[in-house]
């Protein structure tokens, strides 16, 4: 009977480690950015918010489905880190993307240009197989008062990269 049940756990044991292989994947969507129009010369700072949605499929290990991710946003096509910039034309509007709705706390890109912003997922699981989650995230905008620019549609393309 012993003989019997050593080889019954060897498959079991087998099951568990093939499992844990299940590879964990995560996504990332956001909704566009717009700040509307900015009155130069010497006009009044201007806020805005988008959305940014982190799906993920975390991998099954030790009985737990949980994935831990950072978010981190390029400094833009035009700007530098730490100084992004709108342009259109030889004109540059200066602007902040922030984690914090007070927006104290730039979101970068992990460097000069600020810290990223981390975060969790952890779901249940179906049968042996995690379930995929979401969390929510807001980037928060502004560009500050005072600028003088010429008129023009200003624009910058910034790059959001999801790390697991």
């Amino acid at each position: 009977m012993t003989h019997w049940l050593r080889w019954l756990a060897l498959p079991l044991l087998w099951a568990a480690f093939t499992t844990g292989a299940q590879a964990q994947t995560c996504g990332v969507v956001a909704t566009p950015l717009a700040f509307g129009p900015y009155v130069s010369p010497g006009g009044t700072r201007v806020d805005s918010m988008a959305g940014v949605t982190v799906t993920c499929t975390p991998a099954y290990l030790l009985l737990a489905c949980s994935v831990s991710y950072t978010l981190t946003l390029s400094h833009g096509t035009v700007g530098t880190p730490g100084n992004r910039q709108m342009a259109a034309g030889s004109g540059r509007l200066g602007y902040g993307l922030f984690n914090d709705a007070a927006r104290s706390s730039p979101w970068g890109d992990g460097g000069a240009g600020g810290p990223g912003v981390g975060g969790s997922i952890s779901t249940s699981l179906l049968g042996l197989v995690c379930l995929p989650g979401q969390r929510n995230h807001t980037i928060h905008a502004r560009i500050p008062a005072g600028q003088i620019v010429p008129a023009g549609s200003y624009g910058d393309q910034v790059v959001l990269t999801v790390t697991y």
